[in-house]
């Protein structure tokens, strides 16, 4: 099994980083199986989305000079992906944002069948808001919510007590047997497919060859069977 931890935090060492290594740990005690890759998006060098769309004709990003594609392949060869971000001005880090932008995750699916987690840590107003967003993200991508935890936690302290401990604990088990399972709940599925056929599809096809690179993405994950 082949985990993704995206950590969405500009500080390597906060209270996001504690909470998603904790994740990291468990689920490499619990599971010898599981192989765990760990990215901190500060050190991607991750460059703005400019707006051509090259990633739709083609399914790679034109920007070549950070990790970007790197980190795409990676997703989409994990079975289960967790994603981190603090709260900054009441949403997701800009960081977290821009990778979301440049990772082309949305029309592509690239989160398809995938089981995710989503976690949020803020020391005084709207978690829940960037919770949303992550929560939406991973839902507009394909993949599912099988967890998520919204974390109060005041600047520079440990967010690791005994009962956030416990509770990583317990939810890297239930995401571990999701993703041996995998088997997407009824409600996914069902918002996929609506999703797709209904909102995408025509978008895409009404030109074919400028979107090939996402037409291309969904044959090769079975969403659509042919062309």
């Amino acid at each position: 099994m082949n985990v993704t931890i995206i950590n969405g935090s500009p500080r390597k060492n906060g209270a996001t980083f504690s909470v998603l290594n904790y994740f990291k740990e468990s689920l490499e005690t619990m599971n010898s199986g599981v192989a765990v890759e760990f990215i901190n998006l500060i050190d991607c060098n991750i460059k703005y989305c400019i707006g051509c769309q090259y990633c739709y004709k083609t399914g790679k990003c034109i920007i070549v000079d950070d990790r970007v594609e790197e980190i795409h392949d990676i997703i989409k060869n994990s079975n289960g992906i967790i994603f981190g971000t603090p709260t900054y001005g009441s949403n997701v880090t800009g960081l977290f944002k821009n990778f979301h932008d440049r990772v082309h995750m949305t029309m592509e699916q690239l989160l398809y069948r995938k089981p995710c987690i989503n976690i949020t840590t803020y020391e005084n107003l709207m978690g829940s808001k960037a919770m949303k967003i992550m929560q939406e993200m991973v839902a507009n991508a394909g993949g599912y919510n099988v967890n998520s935890m919204i974390i109060k936690n005041a600047f520079n302290k440990d967010p690791l007590n005994e009962v956030t401990k416990g509770k990583i604990e317990n939810m890297a088990k239930k995401f571990f047997q999701k993703m041996h399972k995998n088997k997407p709940p009824l409600f996914s599925r069902i918002y996929t497919k609506i999703a797709v056929n209904i909102f995408m599809k025509p978008f895409v096809y009404k030109d074919k060859a400028g979107k090939n690179g996402i037409i291309n993405s969904w044959v090769e994950k079975e969403i659509i069977k042919c062309k």
